[in-house]
């Protein structure tokens, strides 16, 4: 009996660590793999972004220093299976895109008009989450977000804050040889 005990023992432990080791992997391999450095390595078609997100608020240029990553704006955060479904489709299209496209003809400027298909305001709520109390004592932020917050709005973050994150992307754009549409 204390034999059968010993052997549930080392199995359960053995377990435990493969799936503590396991987790460890994933996490590190997805907090690695989420921001502007890795982002911009392979995204040739980003670097006129990424400096348009150095210059703004969101990508560290504010007295703390801080920076949001790439996925915490641009996955969804509602549940980690919507996220990690997310991350993988990105991992899967995004080189392949890289590779078959001739970066000048991806359309940024109209991509831009279409930021609520890919910015999520389950990533800004994250970070903004005492948003909806914090802004009642200001009567001009109060009356859009508590629309938006009893859901009578119809509109996300991005629609009013439309240069969030990227800063003067339009002409960073335009100086990489992106030229607005005729």
């Amino acid at each position: 009996m204390q034999r059968k005990i010993s052997k549930l023992t080392a199995g359960l432990g053995l377990i435990a660590t493969v799936a503590t080791v396991g987790w460890l992997v994933i996490d590190t391999g997805l907090h690695a793999t989420g921001g502007y450095d890795f982002c911009t390595s392979c995204h040739s078609t980003m670097a006129p972004i990424g400096l348009a997100y150095e210059d703004e608020l969101h990508g560290g240029n504010n007295p703390a220093g801080w920076r949001a990553e790439c996925v915490d704006c641009h996955l969804p955060h509602g549940n980690s299976l919507s996220y990690l479904l997310s991350k993988t489709r990105h991992g899967i299209v995004d080189p392949w895109v890289e590779m078959t496209t001739e970066p000048l003809e991806i359309d940024w400027h109209t991509n831009r008009e279409r930021r609520e298909e890919y910015v999520y305001d389950s990533g800004c709520l994250t970070c903004h989450q005492a948003l909806e109390t914090t802004s009642m004592g200001n009567p001009k932020a109060f009356r859009p977000h508590r629309d938006y917050f009893a859901g009578e709005s119809g509109k996300q973050c991005v629609s009013c804050h439309q240069h969030v994150g990227h800063r003067d992307l339009g002409t960073r754009l335009e100086e990489f040889g992106w030229r607005k549409p005729i």
